[in-house]
C-alpha cells in the first residue's frame, strides 16, 4: 500500500471499518467517507465489491480508502488488519467492527462448526481486533461495536449461535471500556430492523413491527447517524446504543 504523500492526508482522521464491502458496513464506509475520514475496508470474500466501493468513493471524495482482504473465522486475521492499517496510514482514530456472520439452523441441526464458525467471527475477531487497536489507536479514539437487538431477544430459536455470540458482545464492550479508559471508548449500537433479510417477507415485517413503538423499520442511515454520536459523544463510553424504534422496550 502506498505511504502518505501529502500534508493533507496526514491530517485526516483515519477509520477502519470491518465488513465493509456490504449491506450496512459500506453505508458506514460511505458515511465516514463523507464526513472526510479516510477509511481502510476490510472484507472477507467481496473482492470485487470492495475494489469498487474503495474506487467511487476515492475519486468523489478526494480521500484515500484502502482495502484489505482477511478470514476473521482465522484468529491472527484482527491483529493482520490492524497492522495493515497502521502501515498504510500511520494512526488509527476509530474502528467499526461491522462484519458478522448470521446463519439459519434450526436448534436441533446446529452444529460443532457453526457454532464454532458464529464464535470465530461474532465474538473472537472482535475481541482480538480491540486489543490489537489499543496498542494503536490515537489518544481519544474510539472503537465501535456493531451488536444487534436479537442478542436479548427470545422466539428466533433458527438464529441461536448468532444470538449467543452478539450477546456476548455487550460485555466485551462494557469490559473493554472499562479497561481502556480514560484514553480510548468503547461503544456498540444495536440495529433493529434497518436492513431486511432477503427472507424476510411483508407478512414478516408487518408482525416484526408490532413490537417497535415508531412503528417503522429502520434504515441504515439510521445507524450511521448513531455511529457519528458516538464517535463525537466524548463523555459516552461502554453504552449499547438501540437503534431500533424502541422495540427494546417490548421485547
Amino acid at each position: 500500500m502506498p505511504e502518505l504523500t501529502t500534508a493533507a492526508s496526514a491530517n485526516r482522521r483515519v477509520a477502519l471499518v470491518t465488513g465493509g464491502a456490504r449491506r450496512l458496513g459500506a453505508v458506514l464506509v460511505r458515511s465516514l467517507v463523507a464526513h472526510g475520514y479516510d477509511v481502510l475496508l476490510h472484507h472477507g470474500n467481496s473482492a470485487a465489491e470492495a475494489r469498487a466501493l474503495a474506487d467511487a468513493l476515492t475519486l468523489a471524495h478526494g480521500v484515500r480508502v484502502e482495502v484489505v482482504q482477511a478470514d476473521l473465522q482465522d484468529a491472527t486475521a484482527a491483529a493482520h488488519i490492524v497492522d495493515v492499517a497502521r502501515q498504510a496510514f500511520g494512526r488509527l482514530d476509530v474502528v467499526v467492527s461491522s462484519a458478522s456472520i448470521m446463519e439459519r439452523r434450526p436448534f436441533a441441526e446446529v452444529t460443532l462448526a457453526d457454532w464454532e464458525r458464529a464464535e470465530a467471527v461474532n465474538l473472537r475477531a472482535p475481541f482480538f481486533l480491540l486489543q490489537a487497536a489499543a496498542q494503536v489507536l490515537s489518544d481519544g479514539g474510539v472503537f465501535l461495536q456493531l451488536a444487534d437487538h436479537l442478542a436479548h431477544e427470545t422466539g428466533w430459536s433458527s438464529l441461536l449461535p448468532h444470538q449467543v455470540t452478539k450477546s456476548a458482545l455487550t460485555q466485551l464492550v462494557r469490559a473493554g471500556a472499562e479497561a481502556l479508559a480514560p484514553r480510548l471508548r468503547v461503544n456498540a449500537i444495536a440495529p433493529g430492523l434497518v436492513l431486511a433479510p432477503a427472507d424476510f417477507s411483508e407478512a414478516a415485517a408487518r408482525r416484526f413491527l408490532r413490537d417497535v413503538p415508531a412503528g417503522r423499520t429502520g434504515t441504515p442511515d439510521d445507524v450511521a447517524r448513531a455511529m457519528h454520536f458516538l464517535i463525537d459523544a466524548t463523555y459516552v463510553t461502554g453504552v449499547v446504543l438501540p437503534v431500533d424504534g424502541g422495540r427494546h422496550l417490548r421485547r
